[in-house]
């Protein structure tokens, strides 16, 4: 979690196995990108503890974990959510509006990561938390882009499980941005990667 390295750690081990789990009951292959979020989030969980150690331990490795767990929050939720979504859909309409989301994600993300990219800044502890640089021009329209893009997939989706994932999504966006506006970063991903368990629930087909 945000708040130390335990947490973050013992996110990551919970939810990675409940992803190997996901995956391992899942025989529709369509599905598999979906089923792999929470696997995918608990990498970043750990990358988070580890970023801990290196902050409470001084060692030198703070900016380039920083730089992976980044990879995950900026560049890939945005493209792979939607692209998970669109994986499954089987309306025509749909998945053309869905497609458009994942353009949507794919711009937001890149711009963001890249902006990081341009002018890397490591993590820091503030307000007991981690705190995450966020560099792009514009930066609460692209924190609205992000979350309509990565979220508001489920408001399209024809799929029971992706709409519940992106309604849990988006209420604890909310819940994370009024009590850690600083922090959103680490503690929406946090938030995001516990919810994600809620993906072992898709029918097993």
């Amino acid at each position: 979690m945000c708040f130390s390295a335990t947490a973050s750690f013992s996110a990551s081990a919970a939810i990675g196995f409940v992803g190997i789990a996901t995956l391992a009951k899942t025989k529709n292959k369509k599905a598999w990108m979906l089923m792999a979020v929470p696997l995918l989030f608990a990498i970043q969980q750990f990358a988070e503890g580890l970023i801990w150690l290196s902050l409470k331990n001084h060692w030198p490795y703070t900016l380039p974990l920083t730089d992976i767990y980044l990879f995950f929050a900026l560049l890939l939720w945005p493209i792979y959510i939607p692209l998970a979504a669109r994986m499954l859909e089987t309306n025509k309409v749909r998945q053309l509006i869905i497609s458009i989301f994942c353009l949507g994600g794919a711009v937001v993300g890149i711009i963001l990561y890249a902006a990081f990219l341009q002018k890397p800044e490591a993590a820091q502890i503030i307000n007991q938390c981690l705190f995450y640089p966020n560099l792009a021009p514009y930066p609460t329209l692209f924190g609205y882009l992000y979350i309509l893009f990565t979220v508001g997939v489920g408001a399209i989706s024809s799929k029971t499980i992706i709409k519940l994932f992106s309604v849990l999504l988006l209420i604890f966006s909310l819940i994370a941005w009024y009590f850690y506006a600083i922090n959103f970063t680490s503690v929406w991903c946090f938030f995001a990667a516990i919810i994600s368990g809620v993906l072992y629930f898709y029918p097993k087909k």
